[in-house]
């Protein structure tokens, strides 16, 4: 099976990401001046839920994980356009600006690497079920 890479498909690739707390809600920890700013525009971090290892995987389990993921997915778009609302806001010093576009990035980068560790184990998990 080939793994599916288009924007349009990205929640279908992250169904079962491994679990890690993503990036943009590890800086904003670090950062207070990121998490001012996300509070006040109303920004939500979330986390990307574990899965089950495909080698220890149940159908169960790996279907229960499909909703979690899919809910991720919908919070972290919605993150991402809050940050782009951020860091697009020219009222805003460049500093600030700034520090919304690095979390911004951190959290496109979190969603991809979520989709190499979903095709990983997916594909483990279809392998071992021939």
């Amino acid at each position: 099976m080939t793994s599916i890479a288009t924007p349009k498909h990205l929640f279908l690739v992250t169904f079962l990401a491994l679990g890690f707390v993503n990036l943009a809600a590890a800086q904003s920890q670090q950062n207070p001046r990121l998490a001012q700013l996300a509070d006040a525009a109303g920004c939500v971090s979330t986390e990307i839920p574990s899965i089950p290892n495909a080698a220890d995987a149940t159908m169960e389990q790996m279907v229960a994980t499909q909703g979690a993921i899919q809910a991720y997915i919908e919070a972290s778009n919605t993150l991402l356009e809050c940050l782009e609302g951020i860091s697009g806001n020219e009222e805003l010093p460049v500093e600030d600006r700034q520090l919304a576009l690095e979390a911004y990035n951190a959290e496109v980068e979190n969603q991809e690497t979520a989709a190499e560790n979903w095709n990983v184990q997916r594909t483990r998990f279809l392998e071992m079920q021939q």
